[in-house]
Formats: C-alpha cells, sequence, structure tokens
C-alpha cells in the first residue's frame, strides 16, 4: 500500500486524484505528489500536504468487539411413546 493511498477518500473529496501507483493528481491533470519505488514521498502542493496532516490527526472511530451470546441449552422434551398391548 503506498502512503497516498491511506488519504485517497479525503483527498478526492477535496478534489484530487490517486492512481494505483500512489501518484496524487490534481482537477488540471498535474502531478501534486507522488511517492518513489523506494518509498521516499514528496509533494509540490501544499494542500496536499496539509488534507494528509489533518487527515492523520483526526480521531479514529473505536470499534467495540461484538460477543456472541451463548444460547441457553433447549429444554428436552419426554418422547412420547406408543405401547401396544391392547
Amino acid at each position: 500500500m503506498k502512503y497516498y493511498h491511506k488519504y485517497q477518500k479525503e483527498l478526492e473529496a477535496a478534489g484530487y486524484r490517486v492512481d494505483e501507483h500512489g501518484y496524487v493528481w490534481d482537477s488540471m491533470g498535474n502531478q501534486s505528489a507522488g511517492e518513489d519505488n523506494y518509498g521516499n514521498v514528496q509533494s509540490k502542493d501544499a494542500n496536499v500536504t496539509e488534507i494528509c496532516r489533518v487527515a492523520e490527526a483526526a480521531p479514529k472511530p473505536i470499534l467495540k468487539k461484538i460477543v456472541a451470546k451463548k444460547k441457553a441449552p433447549a429444554k428436552k422434551k419426554p418422547i412420547d411413546t406408543l405401547e401396544s398391548g391392547d
């Protein structure tokens, strides 16, 4: 996963596009930011840097673990038997 893929939702909401290679493009088609093959991140647009900084500082939602309740064992019903002997 590339660096800017973590912020793809926030960047797209601001009008940027993140491609599959991790590059960020503005609405005019200019490259605004990217990541090279060695993991070095560069940004030419201060807005991209600010969007990522704000998204990183935003509190993450706390997920609660849902535990399934165990069902009580079913009561056994007596089996009706037919007796022959009439």
